[in-house]
């Protein structure tokens, strides 16, 4: 019978460095790549200050918000946006 190597943990992110994750990497990518998409549509006086916004854009979507350390901002935000408004929870603030 073979003997097989299992992980012992898979949900862990794989950092590149000490602030930056692989995902991070790849999710700034796909944003740089819809950045020069949509290059297009901007009259091109306002090229350098789109590039500027949507750095800072892309840069403030992969921060971890303090109040919730284990999801990224643009998680947070979808959340904010997709959650049920009349359904409400108690916070225990003694916690």
């Amino acid at each position: 019978m073979e003997n097989y190597n299992m992980p012992e943990e898979i949900s862990t992110e794989l950092k590149i460095n000490k602030s930056l994750y692989l995902f991070d990497l790849f999710f700034i990518i796909g944003f740089l790549m819809i950045t020069m998409m949509l290059r297009f549509f901007n009259h091109p006086t306002l090229q350098i200050p789109f590039y500027i916004f949507m750095s800072i854009f892309g840069m403030l979507m992969i921060i971890r918000p303090s109040t919730n350390p284990k999801k990224r901002m643009y998680e947070a935000l979808l959340l904010t946006l997709v959650r049920k408004k009349s359904t409400y929870c108690a916070i225990d603030r003694d916690e």
